[in-house]
């Protein structure tokens, strides 16, 4: 029986298994099959064989392991599987061979090809080895359900990445914000692969105005992660009831500003252009009103897909608003585009609505594009002329007029704060 790998630091090595034997597979000295991937754990997986029948087990893997594009804990081996784990891909290769008793050791591979490099056994017939990905996720079938260690509660909202749900955490009983993605975002277990490990390396990254990121994985074909569940609204909530029980005090929405504006700086110190920021991926807590943003490490992980500017069949309009003006004409975007769409929910947040908004999405685009917004005051007159300035400023049409980054945005704030 043979182990192909495909992809990764070892691609282009096949290893033969012998039935009488465990194969524990990983980056730690105990393994009979050590990988040089720094993203998959010591022991990220075991071969045995029951009866003769080879099974793959996962023993509690950090990121998981993926057959056929799902997250297994055990999975009886069939020809061809293909196996993801980290950056590296591999394939089980049944081969009929007596004398293949012995587990070929790293970087001596089993079989030479005639140039006297290794050689991957590749199907004949790839059709089968394609995984299985969902097509569709309907959020109604999964409140009520368990989905991996989460009890699913209710829908929390919807956003053009995918759904994001109230769940529980069935071991510590925590409540958390269980995000399913869209299938169409990814649809290889390479794409998946690639999004978990970059979840991955931004998860250790903590900020006390940013959503924290506690668990990512992929399972039943659908990319999740589970983060901070944050006890109070979105701005997208507080929007709604401006004008209905009266303006917000501009001096709560200036500290809004700040806070979101420090996660941004944070975002830059690690060169992460959030791309996405909307009144929904604003949340403010209830207990202290401090703010929070949401998605940024899903930002770094969208772009390392390419998809950056991601957008998909029936998209949600409700953010397109809060887009920049380079975003709706699909040019490149830096974090100038993020401080626009940070202006633009504040402007809403002090308005009661968006600066442009058109009645179709290409008239709204068009007016993100070319209208220049009524000055906050004309709704609000209590706003001080510099908050004023700086949040026209940041609703600029063209990105080299407004902040030239986050921090000197901060200065311009703590100035505003200073002589509130």
């Amino acid at each position: 029986m043979h182990l192909s790998i495909l992809s990764g630091p070892d691609a282009g090595t096949t290893f033969v298994v012998t039935p009488l034997k465990r194969l524990r597979v990983g980056r730690g000295a105990e393994c009979e099959l050590t990988l040089h991937d720094p993203s998959v754990s010591r022991l990220q997986f075991e071969i045995c064989f029951e009866n003769g029948r080879p099974v793959l087990v996962d023993p509690g893997s950090r990121w998981g392991t993926l057959v056929n594009g799902v997250r297994i804990v055990r999975h009886e081996l069939q020809p061809e599987d293909r196996i993801n784990v980290g950056d590296t891909e591999l394939c089980w290769i049944p081969v009929s061979d007596p004398s293949a008793s012995t587990i070929a050791p790293m970087r001596s591979p089993a079989f030479i090809s005639a140039t006297g490099r290794p050689q991957v056994l590749l199907p004949e017939k790839t059709a089968a080895a394609r995984p299985a990905f969902r097509r569709t996720l309907d959020p109604a079938t999964f409140v009520g359900q368990t989905f991996t260690s989460y009890q699913v509660q209710f829908v929390e909202a919807k956003a053009r990445t995918g759904v994001v749900f109230r769940a529980l955490d069935r071991d510590s009983q925590a409540a958390v914000a269980l995000k399913l993605f869209w299938p169409e975002l990814m649809t290889t277990s390479q794409a998946m692969n690639r999004f978990l490990r970059t979840i991955e390396t931004m998860g250790p990254y903590r900020h006390s105005h940013l959503v924290a990121l506690y668990d990512a994985g992929m399972s039943d074909g659908l990319c999740w992660t589970a983060s901070e569940f944050v006890i109070g609204e979105s701005t997208k909530q507080m929007i709604s009831k401006v004008g209905v029980v009266g303006m917000l005090d501009w001096r709560r929405v200036l500290r809004i500003a700040i806070d979101v504006t420090e996660a941004l700086v944070f975002a830059a110190s690690h060169h992460v252009v959030h791309r996405n920021i909307t009144p929904t991926n604003i949340l403010v807590r209830r207990s202290d009103g401090v703010a929070k943003l949401g998605d940024l490490m899903l930002a770094k992980a969208l772009d390392s897909l390419g998809l950056g500017a991601v957008t998909r069949a029936g998209e949600i309009l409700g953010d397109q608003p809060y887009l920049s003006p380079e975003q709706t004409l699909g040019e490149r975007t830096d974090a100038r585009s993020d401080l626009y769409s940070l202006g633009a929910t504040l402007y809403a947040l002090l308005t009661g609505r968006p600066p442009c908004e058109g009645l179709t999405a290409a008239e709204t685009a068009k007016k993100i594009q070319r209208q220049r917004p009524e000055p906050p005051t004309k709704y609000h007159p209590a706003v001080p002329a510099l908050f004023e300035g700086i949040v026209m400023r940041l609703l600029s049409k063209r990105p080299n007029d407004r902040f030239v980054d986050a921090t000197q945005l901060l200065k311009e704030l703590a100035r505003a704060e200073k002589s509130a």
